[in-house]
């Protein structure tokens, strides 16, 4: 009979929530099964001694560290052609940790070489790295030592993650001109109000004449940027940490979603990107082999925001029911009536991870649009209220000239 250990588990439960906690079991693959017997995609799971969590040298300190995933997705894709030319897993992953390095997430890898190496399932060593491998990963790794497929599925892996890498520099692009244009130009004015118009200020006391209301509010507001520092400056710093810190509570959470679910612009990008995201990864889980329970609470744990795990929590009630995905696959502000359509038609004719990937590649399509409208309406405005800013600074700089030159002139 094996013997019995204690476990310490990571994971996400049905409400894509991170939970921790320990389990006394034969071994990890049992306490894995448990817990997605309960509903949880399983993270990590390390053997407990004395009560607490063995130390496992370099997978300890990866815990901390994130890896840009395009690096992460060449791996991948590099591993898939060495197994599918008849490499050893082991020694394929031997040879990627070298060429990794320390800069890379060469550690981690030879982590996991040494456990796949000890007779560790490749998806468990993988999800001992939750920060590194996102449990889509893990999802599939986990089919693909089912059905046997090991380079075609991590091959499939490295596409999803380049394709999930892109949407992300898609809505990034998106916000990025804008929110330069801002910020150069509000540091421009700050400089123009802080250090040119103060020296202004002197040669109008030379003058002796009174200065106009414009040019006086805005001399009132450079002294106050310089001098009362002490004041604006813990202001500005409660208001920030308070910022931060209302974004952790239930408030602000339901706040940021408000925005970014309901504001016309935001919610122009964010719609179809989270829809692509879900789709893709649904239909990459079902076509390889993952049971569509599974695949539910994996494509749950990639969004963190509530609607959405309402979302899969309805689509999984219904496939429990007996009464298949697209009978909730429908909800207000993030699956278009069409895509439901098209999930509805694909699941009637069994091709639904084919239907899936359309449908992603629709919401793609929307997404480059989406960017570029984004684009269109941003640049202009933040243009036109920077320029208007900076034009009200100047003409306070120079009324008092046009002021003393009619003096001079009369």
């Amino acid at each position: 009979m094996a013997e019995t250990a204690t476990w310490s588990w990571e994971a996400r439960d049905v409400g894509g929530r991170l939970v921790r906690g320990t389990l006394a079991a034969a071994s990890a693959s049992e306490v894995a099964a448990r817990l997605r017997s309960e509903g949880r995609v399983v993270l990590g799971i390390e053997r407990a001694i004395g009560g607490s969590v063995a130390p496992s040298g370099v997978a300890g300190r990866a815990r901390g560290r994130r890896v840009r995933p395009t690096i992460i997705a060449a791996i991948f894709r590099r591993l898939s052609v060495m197994v599918e030319s008849g490499v050893p897993l082991v020694e394929a992953l031997e040879i990627e940790s070298a060429d990794a390095g320390r800069d890379g997430p060469g550690a981690e890898l030879a982590q996991i070489r040494q456990e796949v190496e000890g007779g560790s399932p490749f998806s468990e060593a993988l999800g001992r790295h939750p920060r590194l491998f996102p449990s889509v990963a893990i999802g599939l790794v986990r089919a693909a030592e089912e059905v046997g497929d090991m380079a075609g599925m991590l091959e499939r892996l490295s596409d999803w993650m380049q394709r999930e890498d892109r949407l992300r520099r898609q809505v990034r692009t998106a916000l990025a001109y804008p929110m330069l244009l801002a910020s150069v130009g509000t540091i421009v004015t700050l400089l123009i109000v802080t250090l040119v118009m103060p020296r202004f200020e002197s040669i109008y006391a030379q003058k002796q004449t009174a200065l106009p209301p414009l040019t006086e509010a805005v001399l009132a507001i450079g002294r106050f940027l310089v001098q009362g520092w002490p004041v604006w400056g813990p202001g500005l710093a409660v208001v920030v940490i308070g910022g931060l810190g209302l974004l952790r509570t239930t408030t602000g959470r339901s706040i940021a979603e408000r925005v970014r679910f309901d504001c016309p612009i935001v919610r122009s990008i964010t719609r179809p990107a989270d829809l692509a995201r879900a789709t893709r990864t649904l239909a990459v889980l079902l076509a390889s082999g993952v049971p569509i329970l599974d695949a539910i609470d994996i494509c749950r744990a990639i969004s963190p925001w509530g609607r959405w795990s309402r979302f899969w929590g309805d689509i999984e009630m219904s496939v429990r029911d007996g009464r298949g995905l697209s009978e909730k696959f429908q909800s207000d502000g993030l699956v278009p009536s069409s895509a439901r359509a098209m999930v509805s038609a694909g699941e009637r004719a069994g091709r639904l991870p084919e239907v899936l990937h359309r449908v992603a590649d629709a919401a793609d399509e929307d997404l480059e649009i989406a960017v570029k409208r984004v684009g269109v309406m941003l640049e202009p405005a933040a243009i036109l209220i920077l320029g208007s800013v900076i034009a009200v600074v100047a003409i306070a700089l120079l009324l008092p000239v046009f002021k003393m030159s009619a003096v001079a002139g009369g």
